[in-house]
């Protein structure tokens, strides 16, 4: 029914928006903006930090199954995860929901490497820079969150094929991960017993951001996903291509710390291998726009 027929005048009628409506959609912008320009601070701050770490010799000073986990972290974050994080930030800014859902992804990488190197260095010359990419990333992400249109978000990927299944195998692989490490932790309390390869200044950091937050968002985020929420859609995404990124840097240190002689170090790991093609599956079904079918069996 044409509203404009109710109207002799011919004028439009709208509903006025309310005074609480008007003031989330204005909160909404303000955080928008705040995670754009943090988010634009952290490409910098990744690459300064990654370039010191490469090309400043000796500049850690934990071991070497760390430095050059550290390394190789750092050359996946100049040549991969900074510009990734750029190119979406770009694109989310001009209404690409696809790209909003990387640039969230991509700072959920910020926050979790960038933890590595706050939490798990001495004292260096790029000290600083770790700690203005975490802090900064943190806010930038609760931010880009906030700011998010999960309706319209939701609106792009709710026909997305294969959806409930990069669900199920995010929510799979966050707890295997947690069961995993609640073995090794029960083992320690029973044997005293760690993992014999892998400092064990090193497992601690591990075990407590993992524990304390990858699983946890994979998780959530995977359940989430498999019951097709708004939230699910967002946070889904998201952590199927930080999670494909994250396997980068991984494979990379397994790369740096094989070269280096670690001992118990193997490049292209066959089980980081195996996680890397699989979040990167997830992640093209999740961004790459295919024909809607019905999903089988598991709708």
């Amino acid at each position: 029914m044409d509203m404009n027929a109710l109207d002799p005048s011919g004028s439009d009628l709208r509903i006025p928006e309310s005074p609480e409506v008007l003031a989330h959609a204005s909160h909404a912008r303000t955080a928008e903006r705040a995670a754009v320009v943090l988010s634009g601070v952290i490409v910098a701050l990744m690459v300064a930090a990654s370039a010191v770490g490469l090309f400043v010799p000796d500049l850690y000073d934990e071991g070497g199954w760390a430095r050059e986990a550290l390394r190789g972290g750092d050359l996946v974050t100049l040549l991969l995860a900074a510009p990734l994080l750029l190119v979406a930030l770009v694109l989310a800014t001009r209404g690409s929901q696809r790209a909003r859902a990387v640039w969230i992804g991509m700072l959920v990488y910020a926050v979790y490497n960038g933890a590595f190197y706050a939490f798990g260095t001495t004292f260096n010359d790029a000290f600083l820079l770790h700690i203005a990419i975490l802090s900064t990333s943190i806010f930038a992400l609760a931010c880009a969150i906030v700011s998010t249109d999960l309706v319209a978000l939701a609106a792009t990927f709710t026909r997305v094929r294969g959806a409930r299944w990069v669900g199920m195998f995010l929510a799979v692989v966050g707890t295997m991960q947690g069961m995993l490490w609640l073995f090794v932790l029960a083992r320690n309390v029973a044997t005293g017993e760690l993992i014999a390869e892998v400092p064990v200044a090193g497992q601690h950091l591990v075990l407590a951001l993992d524990l304390a937050f990858l699983v946890p968002s994979l998780v959530l985020s995977g359940v989430l996903l498999f019951r097709r929420l708004p939230l699910g859609y967002l946070l889904g995404t998201a952590m199927a291509v930080m999670g494909a990124v994250y396997q980068i840097n991984m494979l990379a240190a397994g790369v740096f710390q094989d070269r280096a002689g670690v001992v118990g170090a193997t490049a292209f790991a066959p089980e980081n291998v195996g996680l890397w093609i699989a979040f990167w599956v997830a992640a093209l079904f999740m961004l790459v726009p295919r024909r809607a079918r019905q999903e089988r069996s598991i709708s």
